[in-house]
Protein backbone atom coordinates (compact mmCIF):
# COMPACT_ATOMS: atom_id res chain seq x y z
CA UNK A 1 0.00 0.00 0.00
CA UNK A 2 1.35 3.44 -0.90
CA UNK A 3 2.29 5.72 1.97
CA UNK A 4 0.98 8.80 0.14
CA UNK A 5 -2.37 9.73 -1.33
CA UNK A 6 -2.43 10.51 -5.05
CA UNK A 7 -3.76 14.06 -4.54
CA UNK A 8 -2.46 15.23 -1.17
CA UNK A 9 -3.38 18.71 0.04
CA UNK A 10 -0.37 20.96 0.03
CA UNK A 11 0.43 22.84 3.19
CA UNK A 12 -0.20 26.57 2.92
CA UNK A 13 1.51 29.24 5.02
CA UNK A 14 -1.20 29.10 7.68
CA UNK A 15 -0.79 25.32 8.01
CA UNK A 16 2.99 25.76 8.28
CA UNK A 17 2.69 28.37 11.04
CA UNK A 18 0.15 26.26 12.94
CA UNK A 19 2.43 23.23 12.80
CA UNK A 20 5.51 25.24 13.80
CA UNK A 21 3.75 26.83 16.78
CA UNK A 22 2.27 23.51 17.90
CA UNK A 23 5.63 21.73 17.63
CA UNK A 24 7.50 24.53 19.42
CA UNK A 25 4.98 24.73 22.26
CA UNK A 26 4.85 20.97 22.77
CA UNK A 27 8.68 20.92 22.84
CA UNK A 28 8.26 23.19 25.88
CA UNK A 29 11.27 25.53 26.20
CA UNK A 30 10.10 26.44 29.71
CA UNK A 31 10.87 22.91 30.84
CA UNK A 32 14.01 22.48 28.74
CA UNK A 33 15.67 25.62 30.13
CA UNK A 34 15.73 24.63 33.82
CA UNK A 35 16.72 21.12 32.81
CA UNK A 36 19.76 22.28 30.86
CA UNK A 37 20.75 24.65 33.67
CA UNK A 38 20.69 21.76 36.12
CA UNK A 39 22.46 19.28 33.87
CA UNK A 40 25.27 21.73 33.01
CA UNK A 41 25.63 23.54 36.33
CA UNK A 42 29.20 22.27 36.91
CA UNK A 43 30.38 22.74 33.33
CA UNK A 44 32.45 25.57 31.85
CA UNK A 45 30.83 28.09 29.49
CA UNK A 46 32.24 26.53 26.28
CA UNK A 47 31.10 23.07 27.40
CA UNK A 48 27.66 24.39 28.31
CA UNK A 49 27.28 25.95 24.87
CA UNK A 50 28.57 22.78 23.24
CA UNK A 51 25.93 20.86 25.18
CA UNK A 52 23.27 23.24 23.87
CA UNK A 53 24.46 22.83 20.29
CA UNK A 54 24.64 19.05 20.65
CA UNK A 55 21.13 18.96 22.09
CA UNK A 56 19.73 21.14 19.29
CA UNK A 57 21.45 19.01 16.65
CA UNK A 58 20.05 15.84 18.20
CA UNK A 59 16.56 17.36 18.36
CA UNK A 60 16.81 18.35 14.69
CA UNK A 61 17.94 14.85 13.69
CA UNK A 62 15.22 13.16 15.75
CA UNK A 63 12.44 15.34 14.33
CA UNK A 64 13.68 14.84 10.76
CA UNK A 65 13.88 11.07 11.22
CA UNK A 66 10.34 11.02 12.61
CA UNK A 67 9.12 13.20 9.73
CA UNK A 68 10.45 10.85 7.08
CA UNK A 69 10.36 7.36 8.56
CA UNK A 70 8.59 7.66 11.94
CA UNK A 71 5.23 6.17 11.01
CA UNK A 72 6.48 3.19 8.93
CA UNK A 73 9.28 2.48 11.44
CA UNK A 74 6.88 2.22 14.37
CA UNK A 75 4.62 -0.03 12.31
CA UNK A 76 7.58 -2.17 11.24
CA UNK A 77 8.74 -2.64 14.82
CA UNK A 78 5.22 -3.25 16.02
CA UNK A 79 5.48 -0.37 18.49
CA UNK A 80 2.45 1.81 19.01
CA UNK A 81 2.72 5.48 19.90
CA UNK A 82 0.88 4.88 23.21
CA UNK A 83 3.69 2.58 24.35
CA UNK A 84 6.22 5.29 23.51
CA UNK A 85 4.15 7.84 25.43
CA UNK A 86 4.11 5.64 28.53
CA UNK A 87 7.84 4.84 28.45
CA UNK A 88 8.85 8.43 27.74
CA UNK A 89 6.47 9.68 30.41
CA UNK A 90 8.16 7.61 33.09
CA UNK A 91 11.61 8.86 32.06
CA UNK A 92 10.45 12.48 32.27
CA UNK A 93 8.70 11.82 35.58
CA UNK A 94 11.91 10.39 37.05
CA UNK A 95 13.77 13.51 35.93
CA UNK A 96 11.04 15.76 37.36
CA UNK A 97 11.28 14.19 40.83
CA UNK A 98 15.04 14.90 40.90
CA UNK A 99 14.45 18.53 39.93
CA UNK A 100 11.75 18.98 42.55
CA UNK A 101 14.10 17.63 45.21
CA UNK A 102 17.06 19.69 43.92
CA UNK A 103 19.02 16.48 43.37
CA UNK A 104 21.30 15.33 40.57
CA UNK A 105 19.29 13.00 38.39
CA UNK A 106 20.81 9.52 37.86
CA UNK A 107 19.46 9.81 34.32
CA UNK A 108 22.18 12.33 33.59
CA UNK A 109 25.09 9.95 33.88
CA UNK A 110 26.53 6.98 35.67
CA UNK A 111 29.73 7.14 37.80
CA UNK A 112 31.96 6.03 34.91
CA UNK A 113 30.63 8.80 32.67
CA UNK A 114 31.14 11.36 35.40
CA UNK A 115 34.78 10.30 35.76
CA UNK A 116 35.33 10.65 32.02
CA UNK A 117 33.59 14.07 32.09
CA UNK A 118 31.99 13.63 28.70
CA UNK A 119 30.65 16.97 27.50
CA UNK A 120 27.79 15.34 25.63
CA UNK A 121 26.50 13.64 28.78
CA UNK A 122 22.88 14.64 29.22
CA UNK A 123 22.68 16.41 25.85
CA UNK A 124 21.04 13.48 24.08
CA UNK A 125 19.26 11.86 27.02
CA UNK A 126 17.32 13.33 28.67
CA UNK A 127 17.55 16.82 27.08
CA UNK A 128 17.05 16.01 23.38
CA UNK A 129 14.85 13.03 24.08
CA UNK A 130 12.49 12.79 25.85
CA UNK A 131 12.38 16.34 27.32
CA UNK A 132 12.37 18.27 24.01
CA UNK A 133 11.75 15.74 21.24
CA UNK A 134 9.51 13.65 23.45
CA UNK A 135 6.27 11.76 22.86
CA UNK A 136 4.29 14.98 22.40
CA UNK A 137 6.61 16.38 19.73
CA UNK A 138 6.90 13.02 17.99
CA UNK A 139 3.15 12.49 17.96
CA UNK A 140 2.63 16.04 16.64
CA UNK A 141 4.98 15.35 13.74
CA UNK A 142 3.41 11.98 12.96
CA UNK A 143 -0.11 13.45 12.99
CA UNK A 144 0.96 16.25 10.63
CA UNK A 145 2.68 13.80 8.27
CA UNK A 146 -0.52 11.75 8.10
CA UNK A 147 -2.63 14.87 7.59
CA UNK A 148 -0.37 16.31 4.88
CA UNK A 149 1.15 13.38 2.98
CA UNK A 150 3.39 13.81 -0.03
CA UNK A 151 7.01 14.68 -0.77
CA UNK A 152 6.52 18.46 -0.90
CA UNK A 153 4.63 18.46 2.39
CA UNK A 154 7.33 16.40 4.07
CA UNK A 155 9.95 18.87 2.90
CA UNK A 156 7.85 21.69 4.38
CA UNK A 157 7.48 19.79 7.67
CA UNK A 158 11.23 19.19 7.68
CA UNK A 159 11.85 22.94 7.39
CA UNK A 160 9.54 23.48 10.35
CA UNK A 161 11.44 20.87 12.38
CA UNK A 162 14.76 22.56 11.57
CA UNK A 163 13.42 25.96 12.64
CA UNK A 164 12.11 24.55 15.93
CA UNK A 165 15.45 22.88 16.66
CA UNK A 166 17.34 26.08 15.80
CA UNK A 167 15.12 28.20 18.06
CA UNK A 168 15.49 25.71 20.89
CA UNK A 169 19.24 25.65 20.31
CA UNK A 170 19.45 29.43 20.74
CA UNK A 171 17.63 29.15 24.07
CA UNK A 172 20.01 26.44 25.28
CA UNK A 173 23.11 28.17 23.90
CA UNK A 174 22.48 31.28 25.98
CA UNK A 175 21.25 29.38 29.03
CA UNK A 176 24.41 30.33 30.96
CA UNK A 177 23.61 34.03 30.52
CA UNK A 178 20.23 33.43 32.08
CA UNK A 179 21.96 31.47 34.82
CA UNK A 180 24.09 34.51 35.73
CA UNK A 181 21.07 36.78 35.56
CA UNK A 182 18.89 34.61 37.81
CA UNK A 183 21.48 33.57 40.38
CA UNK A 184 21.51 30.42 42.52
CA UNK A 185 18.17 31.12 44.24
CA UNK A 186 16.45 31.98 40.98
CA UNK A 187 17.74 28.82 39.35
CA UNK A 188 16.47 26.70 42.24
CA UNK A 189 13.04 28.29 41.89
CA UNK A 190 13.03 27.67 38.13
CA UNK A 191 14.27 24.12 38.66
CA UNK A 192 11.39 23.35 40.98
CA UNK A 193 8.83 25.05 38.77
CA UNK A 194 10.31 23.25 35.78
CA UNK A 195 10.20 19.98 37.69
CA UNK A 196 6.54 20.53 38.44
CA UNK A 197 5.86 21.30 34.78
CA UNK A 198 7.81 18.21 33.71
CA UNK A 199 5.89 16.07 36.20
CA UNK A 200 2.58 17.33 34.81
CA UNK A 201 3.74 16.67 31.23
CA UNK A 202 4.91 13.19 32.22
CA UNK A 203 1.66 12.30 33.98
CA UNK A 204 -0.36 13.55 31.00
CA UNK A 205 1.78 11.53 28.57
CA UNK A 206 1.43 8.39 30.70
CA UNK A 207 -2.33 8.96 31.05
CA UNK A 208 -2.77 9.44 27.30
CA UNK A 209 -0.76 6.32 26.59
CA UNK A 210 -2.71 4.28 29.12
CA UNK A 211 -6.06 5.50 27.79
CA UNK A 212 -5.03 4.68 24.22
CA UNK A 213 -3.78 1.24 25.27
CA UNK A 214 -6.68 0.48 27.59
CA UNK A 215 -9.75 2.45 26.38
CA UNK A 216 -11.82 0.86 29.12
CA UNK A 217 -10.01 3.00 31.71
CA UNK A 218 -11.90 6.05 30.45
CA UNK A 219 -15.06 4.60 31.98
Amino acid sequence: MSVYRYNPRAMDFSDFINHFVALFVISNPLSALPAVLKLTRNQSLPVKRKTGITTASAVCLILLIVTWIGTPLLALLGIGLPAFQIAGGFVVLFMAFSMLNAEESPIKSNPDEQKEKKSETGAIVPLAIPIIAGPGAISTVIVSVNEFPGLLNQITLSISAILVAFTMGMVLYFASNLEKLLGHSGINVINRIGGLILAAIAVQAIANGMLSTFPGLAK
